[in-house]
């Protein structure tokens, strides 16, 4: 077998740790949460536990449910069979990048490289994953605790899903292979390939618009609605601005993961919302094929 494929191999089951000259890692550790947001709301669903309370604004449907953990699933399976025939850039393929190749939206990211910065970004999209738990302190929210994580869950594996599954197709590489101040094997790795779009970003943003939508339905009247809001999209910039400082992520890329990740913190709670607001897909079979439609309550 050729050298250089073991070493692919191998790759795979190394630790996520950051080392002079390694790669960045982060997106990988933020994969794994794909697994565990979906076996905990199969889980759920297998347990038999109450759908939701007879007030919640959201409800529960199995096969709703079913659906989107089907979905979210089957993309990232496809996602990681995508990764595994992926490979990186060879060190003749790097040295003929070009800083001028780069729009010039983008191109001042190529200028951008800090491990410090990367690493921050990643305890910061932890902290902002476990954020919306710290709802569990509203009593409604407390009250409706399972509808509540599902639907959470389930915007968390769509997201991360629907990323993975991106980058792999598109291999755009990162703007850190464009500077000579990167360590030149960090390169040549796939991880170097995996630009489009920022993880980081949509999962941040996902998780505050999650968090800030599902806050101002199960508590319409609290004053503290505009600092949630105003708090957690902070926090979920804040991110993005890293990814670019770290050299991992040219801004449209950041901007795309915002626009998908707050797609998904709008559209999960929509989907299981109850009277106004409540987004219902509909999908319909035609002489042209099946068509979906979808209808949202106002």
């Amino acid at each position: 077998m050729d050298p250089a494929r073991i070493a692919q191999e191998d790759d795979k089951f190394k630790p996520c740790v950051r080392s002079e000259g390694s790669s960045l890692q982060g997106d990988v550790a933020i994969r794994r949460l794909e697994v565990v947001c979906a076996a905990l709301v199969v889980l759920h669903l297998a347990s038999g536990a109450p759908l939701s309370w007879a007030q919640s604004p959201y409800v529960l449907d199995p096969t709703r449910e079913v659906v989107l953990i089907g979905s979210g699933v089957a993309a990232g399976l496809v996602a990681y069979g995508v990764h595994d025939q992926a490979v990186g850039l060879t060190e003749e393929q790097v040295a003929g990048l070009s800083r001028s190749d780069v729009n010039g939206f983008d191109r001042g990211a190529t200028y951008q490289y800090s491990t410090e910065a990367d690493e921050l970004s990643d305890w910061m999209v932890y902290a902002i994953v476990l954020s919306p738990a710290t709802l569990l302190m509203s009593g409604p929210v407390r009250e409706d605790a399972a509808t509540f994580g599902v639907m959470y869950g389930e915007t968390v594996l769509l997201t991360v899903a629907a990323v993975q599954l991106t980058k792999g197709l598109v291999l755009r590489t990162r703007p850190y292979a464009y500077n000579p101040d990167a360590p030149p094997d960090s390169k040549t790795t796939v991880e170097a390939r995996q630009s489009f779009y920022s993880s980081h970003t949509a999962l941040a943003f996902a998780s505050a618009v999650f968090m800030s939508v599902t806050f101002q339905a199960y508590e319409p009247d609290s004053p503290l609605r505009p600092w949630i809001w105003a708090a957690s999209l902070s926090v979920a910039t804040a991110i993005g601005v890293l990814r670019y400082t770290s050299g991992s992520h040219f801004p449209t890329d950041i901007l795309a993961g915002a626009a998908i990740g707050t797609l998904a913190g709008i559209a999960v709670p929509a989907l299981h919302k109850v009277g106004q607001g409540a987004l219902s897909v509909v999908p319909a079979a035609g002489p042209g094929g099946v068509q979906v439609s979808f209808r949202m309550v106002l």
